[in-house]
């Protein structure tokens, strides 16, 4: 149980810094700031609905915001030593894993996001007129 709990406590860290260093860099009420928070909110769901595979080839297709969340996913699993160094590029790997390992990155990735969201949630500010800009952007 103990170990559960220092996982959790490395997740919530690690996940702190990620959005820290988006604020910083940027902004908290930023577009790029914005862009992550909502992001970090929509990944989950599109790797539940397409895969983690599919998710992270279409994440590595797109660039900015999107590369920021790359990155720090990529790195948090360099450092649980999950990914190695001498690993190819995360894209690549996650190919590549067996099904039991690929099961246990996808919980690992879930349950590292459910910590990006909840801080992306607290230290970004909603961009003004973000809620008028997403109306017209629904009715079109």
């Amino acid at each position: 149980m103990e170990k559960i709990k220092d996982l959790e406590k490395l997740r919530a860290e690690f996940a702190y810094e990620c959005v820290e260093k988006v604020v910083d860099e940027h902004g908290k009420d930023s577009k790029t700031s914005n862009e992550y928070k909502s992001y970090v909110k929509k990944i989950p769901t599109m790797i539940q609905t397409n895969g983690l595979s599919a998710t992270f080839a279409f994440i590595y297709s797109k660039k900015k915001t999107y590369e920021i969340i790359y990155q720090d996913i990529e790195k948090w699993l360099r450092e649980k030593r999950k990914l190695k160094d001498n690993d190819d590029e995360l894209v690549k790997w996650l190919i590549k894993l067996d099904s039991t390992n690929y099961k246990y990155i996808t919980s690992e990735v879930m349950a590292f996001f459910m910590w990006l969201r909840r801080f992306a949630e607290g230290m970004i500010e909603k961009e003004k007129g973000s809620e008028d800009v997403k109306k017209k952007e629904e009715k079109k």
